[in-house]
């Protein structure tokens, strides 16, 4: 599982900047990284095409913007509930100040944006590492790492489900 590293603060206290500070660093290390961050801004907005389809019945709402930048929506599950599936190597919170998850860290102005983000760059130099587990496959051993996202998803969703093994006929 991902290490999990949790950046909470009032509104422009320096919560981005933070985060943008960490992920420069860390990204040195070649380590895979996700951002979840909560917001209080309407994604979906009403009368648009994805609201429309959710409000229509669909359970998930994938949204391609250009040939790149995707979202994924799924009205019922939390982000909370997909971050232990996500394929990576540590995961930047922001916001979600009221829930407990991973270490966390106060930041009450932006004169603290340096001296946190070096503190939470130490922490995932000394707690993280990337992921190297393995899984057999087909009675393969095959190595699982961040970098083939869709085996370490797999992998992650057998663990939190408990599965130790598969088969199929």
């Amino acid at each position: 599982m991902a290490c999990i590293f949790h950046i909470i603060g009032k509104k422009d206290t320096g919560k981005t900047s933070v985060i943008e500070s960490v992920l420069r660093e860390i990204k040195k290390d070649n380590l895979k990284v996700a951002v979840v961050k909560h917001s209080h801004h309407k994604l979906d907005l009403a009368g648009k095409d994805t609201y429309r389809y959710r409000n229509s019945g669909s359970d998930l709402i994938l949204f391609q913007e250009g040939e790149e930048e995707s979202v994924l929506f799924m009205p019922s599950v939390s982000s909370l509930t997909l971050i232990t599936l996500l394929p990576v190597d540590v995961i930047l919170v922001e916001g979600f100040s009221n829930v407990d998850i991973g270490k966390k860290y106060i930041i009450n102005n932006v004169n603290e944006v340096e001296a946190i983000s070096k503190q939470v760059i130490n922490d995932i130099k000394k707690e993280c590492q990337k992921t190297n587990r393995a899984l057999i496959l087909d009675n393969v051993k095959v190595e699982v790492t961040s970098d083939n996202a869709l085996l370490l998803t797999l992998y992650n969703l057998m663990k939190v489900l408990g599965v130790k093994n598969v088969s199929s006929d």
